[in-house]
């Protein structure tokens, strides 16, 4: 379970705009919503959250997707539409933010439980060796210094890894003005960072085989 308890009802917008392109050869839906055990992934995901005030933030190529889904109907959790898809940060700039918010990506699932309280803008990490294109953060003392991307040299290496669930405070944003928006290049980078580790096996469910592997442990 993935809890916050610094307050009841803190914001968590989950991304699930993403077009999904590695994995449409097994789907035509939005990854997010590919059936593990008769419910969407996603609802397995929004089940394993507590505290939270959860919004998906869809885009027009999939918001009638989740609009239309019966597993996430009854949940409690808010569906917007970004519009036109405009990188992982742009919907930043199209919606009334809170002071204070989580992000996190729709298409991780995080096994073990932990608590996600912080009253810092904060990245979470976990150590891990790198494998494969995994990106990673360079920090000391909680503090971000760099961010790291598809480094090859640190194969075989423990890294502290971008678990890829963030708490922002709107007043740290320091947003582009030209769409598309990274979040991980365009805006993590630029303010100051905290990190907080954490300790949970991930599965990101974005290709092919990452969505077996979630499947086989799923299911054992």
């Amino acid at each position: 379970m993935i809890v916050t308890e610094l307050s009841k009802g803190t914001k968590l917008y989950i991304l699930v705009g993403g077009k999904g392109t590695r994995i449409s050869s097994v789907t035509h839906k939005p990854k997010a919503l590919i059936d593990i055990e008769g419910q969407a992934f996603i609802k397995h995901v929004i089940d394993n959250l507590k505290g939270f005030d959860i919004t998906l933030v869809c885009s027009d190529h999939n918001y009638g997707y989740f609009t239309g889904d019966l597993t996430l109907q009854g949940l409690g959790v808010n569906i917007i539409n970004e519009g036109e898809p405009s990188g992982t940060g742009g919907w930043l700039k199209k919606i009334d933010l809170p002071d204070s918010f989580y992000v996190m990506n729709g298409d991780t699932f995080f096994s073990d439980d932990f608590n996600l309280d912080t009253d810092k803008s904060t990245v979470f990490v976990s150590w891990e060796t790198i494998i494969g294109d995994e990106g990673y953060i360079k920090g000391a003392w909680g503090t971000v210094r760099n961010f790291v991307e598809k480094d090859e040299t640190a194969i075989g290496k423990q890294r502290m890894v971008n678990m890829g669930i963030y708490k922002l405070y709107k007043k740290d944003l320091c947003l582009p003005d030209n769409f598309p928006i990274s979040m991980e290049y365009d805006i993590l980078p630029n303010i100051n960072l905290s990190y907080k580790t954490i300790k949970s096996k991930k599965f990101d469910i974005g290709t092919p085989e990452r969505l077996e592997n979630f499947k086989s442990w799923f299911n054992t």
